[in-house]
């Protein structure tokens, strides 16, 4: 069947076969002028003028005279002008760009539906004030008014900035299409064009419609549409939606071709692949099917809907397909080369916001950061060429230095760089005006080891060399606006907007544009026809796209007749054209979409496909749908089953070395929790990863706040506690604890952020433990510390096992009354209810009791040293310490008498026995809530509750 654009051709040839030069064709996009020039090339005989071709976009622009105006350079401008109003209450330009963007979306829409923008904006302000209205006639708040006042300014924001474009001879498209649109009649009289033909468009703005219209009512113009009766005839289907109206108007469906292409032969293969990395394999695999059945890809177009998808795709084509074009360009951003230059940009960032935040003279550069930028794989080509390091040699001995923050001068050392040829890219002062001149080094310096490598290697490095180019114009970009525009003062703003122009500067791949694969996004497909198409991504959320641009305006305001601005429906709408038009050429379709979920849900294939299944078939015999959903196969021989150590010869001669070392009541908590566990921590002794701490966590919080109280309690051992005694204390509190942080961190490490927060929240700790400590001084009982950080240790021979040590440290034991209390510390939340138990077989069977089994443990310790006294347990909450230590019994008893003690030794002698039996292999535990904060999680898999592949 022909091609829509073939068939355009031909008509436009027929009628003015001798004044070709005379017309103009008007496209939606740019890239269908390429295939009717050769339509034409193939039709005319002789030498002639060819018709002046244009995409809408450009059309206007011709039309009116005006020039483009970019994005950036209006946030700018919008950024001037807020300041004018807001004068000393405006915002910074990292808060206010965002909003920068949604008013140029605003607008644009606006103008291109020719909106009065007087009354949008005064339903708007009027809108908004009701949601603020204080029944109660209470006057606004300082916040409600600065929130009315702003929407009262927005159309402030679009008057000026018009005024400001147009003296300037400048336009944004909306802009353009409103000032062409209500002039059309006045331009018209002055057409340069005998005729114009408006072809392949479907979803008209007004104001496009407006210069459309008035111009085929003037003879000036004719309309040719693209449509397809499936969805033409059909009140319900979406993507006819606007071709229907359409239909309504003679001026607009004079040349209105209706065509039954739909109901021919198809084959529509439908693959469910699990995540991109899935699709973008079987999208290879169909290339190299039609290789084979075909010989070359003519006539095939490979349609991303999701973009990103750009550059992996072109590493899964197959190398025989040979030249291909690729239509849609390539962001900056998404590029390898901007991920380096954008963490060079995040690392001195950094080291500007620690010096400001620590005060420190001395600039310095975070670990992070330098492991960061150590591990992207294209650093090692900033490295003196004899420098032999990996990436993964420099990010591991930045983490052996265990240093958390490094001085310029000591990075080349760290990098391997004794000839310090990295020192210009840490220098010692950095301000916004030289990361210009920073990253032209860096691309300096890379375009030369591209060019070596080149000399040294087969492959060729041009499109690596085209980044560096492209990005050496992005930089001067950036010098031209900073010159222009002095909002540029801080590394946070240059890096907003190195972001922004990394988004919209887009690489443009050459190829062999009529023939070959044609790689492409959906709106570049339009007016276009393909034999075989391969679509992926038709994901519902992407295909259609379930988000529209931010915007000031509420969807109820844009729903409403008077203003009719696009909301999500009509996007649906303009997509499911394109999607059922793509389709109703082609003879073969695949549609890929992913299976895998992602956090915020997804996985689902489009409407646009269940669509299809249901309607095809019905529609026409010819159309044959297949689907299928591809799976990854687990490796051969895998059994999803648990993982369990059997207890060997070599198993035992560890657990014999466990048991002469010591089993403490942790270690004892561990094997309770989950066996393998215990057997991993401490047979196996497998280690976490040695990181450097950065910031206080729970555990070193919980070290500084016990040996801090060792250290202010141990001067009044053995003397009875007086309150005098605990206010003296409570003076030394900010001084130990600060003492006590300074051996693990320094001082500018725990001088701001959330590390200072936790040592204020140590100190509050101590002072309030202090301080309810000095309540319970008020019974006239005296309280006397025996011992601090008091180690117990035992050693007991247990038929079968042999002698076996049991240990531990108790925090504080104290004599009261003749009463000895043992006493735990704990920095985190205890739970009153896990600490007395009816049945002894849960102590030794949930891990929810393991803080009752600890004093338990302790208590058993200190009577086999110290017989035949009266002992209680507990522990006190640094947290909440309440009325005084909450202690461990059993339901019933006041106190641990010889009774309870005799049967915790008898069940931990049975528990150490299961531990030493080796007919029972040490296990994964059942209860995955075990598993939540396990070290060992990665290594078992167990909190997925199946291995993953």
């Amino acid at each position: 069947m022909p091609a829509f654009l073939e068939k355009l051709t031909e008509h436009i040839y027929a009628n003015h076969a001798g004044e070709l030069g005379n017309i103009s064709i008007v496209l939606p996009n740019r890239r269908a002028i390429l295939f009717i020039k050769n339509h034409l090339s193939h039709i005319i005989s002789g030498t002639t003028f060819i018709p002046e071709f244009y995409s809408i976009e450009d059309f206007v622009y011709k039309c009116t005279s005006l020039v483009s105006s970019d994005q950036l350079g209006d946030q700018f401008r919008l950024f001037a002008i807020h300041n004018e109003l807001e004068g000393k209450n405006a915002r910074s330009i990292e808060n206010f760009f965002p909003f920068a963007s949604w008013m140029l979306s605003d607008f644009n829409e606006i103008d291109m539906h020719l909106v009065d923008k007087d009354k949008l904006y005064g339903y708007l302000t009027d809108t908004r004030a009701l949601t603020v209205w204080n029944p109660d006639g209470s006057p606004l708040s300082e916040l409600e008014q600065q929130y009315l006042g702003f929407y009262r300014s927005l159309k402030t924001y679009y008057d000026r900035l018009n005024e400001q474009l147009n003296s300037e001879g400048l336009a944004y498209q909306g802009s353009a299409f409103r000032q062409l649109a209500e002039n059309i009649h006045e331009n018209a009289t002055r057409w340069p064009w005998s005729m114009t033909y408006f072809a392949g468009f479907n979803a008209l703005t007004p104001s496009e419609d407006r210069i459309i219209s008035s111009l085929v009512k003037e003879g000036k113009a004719e309309v040719i549409w693209d449509a397809d009766r499936y969805y033409l005839d059909d009140d319900k289907q979406e993507a006819g939606f606007f071709l229907r109206q359409y239909q309504k108007s003679p001026e607009r469906s004079k040349q209105l071709w209706i065509e039954n292409n739909f109901a021919s032969e198809k084959d529509l293969h439908i693959v469910g692949a699990p995540g991109n990395t899935g699709q973008l394999k079987y999208a290879g695999e169909i290339l190299s099917r039609i290789l084979e059945e075909k010989g070359n890809l003519d006539g095939t177009a490979l349609v991303l809907s999701d973009e990103s998808l750009l550059l992996p795709m072109l590493n899964s084509i197959p190398g025989e397909a040979g030249k291909f074009n690729v239509t849609m360009g390539l962001a900056l951003n998404q590029t390898p080369l901007y991920s380096l230059l954008n963490t060079f940009i995040s690392m001195h960032r950094n080291a500007d916001r620690f010096q400001e935040i620590g005060e420190r003279r001395q600039r310095t550069y975070y670990r992070k950061d330098l492991i960061q930028l150590c591990g992207h794989p294209w650093f090692s080509m900033l490295l003196p060429a004899d420098s032999g390091e990996t990436h993964e040699d420099l990010s591991d001995k930045i983490r052996n230095s265990k240093r958390i923050f490094f001085p310029p001068a000591e990075i080349p050392a760290l990098l391997g760089d004794p000839g310090s040829m990295l020192m210009e890219f840490f220098p010692e002062e950095l301000n916004p005006g030289s990361f210009p001149v920073l990253l032209n080094n860096i691309l300096d310096r890379m375009r030369r080891s591209f060019i070596a490598l080149n000399e040294t290697e087969d492959y060729d490095h041009h499109l690596e060399l085209e980044y560096v180019f492209r990005f050496r114009g992005l930089v001067q970009r950036l010098l031209d606006l900073m010159e222009h525009y002095k909002s540029i003062q801080t590394s946070t703003t240059f890096q907003l907007i190195f972001k922004q122009l990394s988004q919209q500067e887009r690489i443009a791949f050459r190829g062999e544009p009529l023939a070959g694969l044609q790689v492409m996004g959906m709106l570049e497909t339009r007016t276009l026809d393909f034999d075989t198409v391969i679509i992926l991504s038709v994901n519902e959320g992407i295909l259609p796209a379930s988000r529209l641009p931010n915007s000031f305006i509420p969807f109820d305001i844009k729903n409403e007749k008077e203003f009719m601005l696009p909301t999500f429906r009509h996007n649906n709408r303009v997509f499911a054209y394109h999607f059922y038009r793509l389709l109703q050429r082609s003879s073969k379709a695949y549609l890929l979409y992913n299976t895998e979920s992602d956090v915020l849900g997804g996985g689902e294939k489009s409407r646009f496909i269940t669509q299809l299944q249901h309607e095809g078939p019905k529609y026409s015999r010819s159309i044959r749908i297949r689907e299928e959903v591809l799976t990854i196969a687990p490796p051969a021989g895998y059994r999803d089953t648990s993982i369990s150590v059997e207890k060997d010869e070599w198993v035992m001669k560890l657990l014999k070395e466990e048991a002469i070392s010591g089993f403490h009541p942790s270690s004892l908590s561990k094997y309770i929790a989950c066996p393998l566990q215990f057997y991993l921590a401490r047979i196996a002794k497998v280690e976490d990863t040695d990181e450097v701490e950065e910031t206080i966590d729970a555990r070193m919080l919980g070290i500084v706040a016990h040996e801090s109280l060792r250290a202010l309690f141990k001067p009044y051992l053995g003397i009875p506690l007086r309150k005098d005694t605990l206010n003296k204390l409570k003076k030394l509190v900010d001084k130990e604890v600060d003492r006590q942080f300074a051996q693990h961190f320094n001082a500018e490490e725990i001088s701001y952020g959330k590390n200072y927060l936790v040592v204020r929240v140590a100190r509050h700790m101590l002072k309030q433990l202090l301080d309810r400590q000095s309540q319970w001084l008020d019974d006239g009982s005296d309280t006397v510390l025996t011992d601090l950080e008091k180690p117990l240790k035992t050693i007991y021979d247990i038929a079968g096992t042999g002698p076996t040590k049991f240990r531990g440290t108790a925090d504080r034991i104290e004599m009261k009354a003749g009463q000895v209390s043992i006493i735990d510390y704990k920095t985190g939340s205890v739970k009153e209810q896990k600490l007395k138990w009816n049945d002894w077989d849960t102590l030794f069977e949930d891990p929810d009791y393991s803080q009752a089994f600890q004093l338990m443990m302790y208590s058993w310790l200190y009577s086999r040293e110290h017989p035949a006294v009266v002992l209680s347990a507990g522990i006190i909450s640094l947290k909440m310490p309440g009325n005084g230590p909450i202690t461990a019994k059993p339901e019933g008893s006041d106190t641990i008498s010889d009774h309870s003690l005799k049967e915790f030794e008898n069940r931990l002698i049975k528990l150490i026995r299961q531990i030493f039996d080796p007919a029972i292999p040490f296990s994964q535990t059942e209860d995955e809530k075990q598993c939540r904060y396990c070290s060992f999680k990665e290594i078992c898999n167990k909190s997925t509750g199946k291995m993953e592949y």
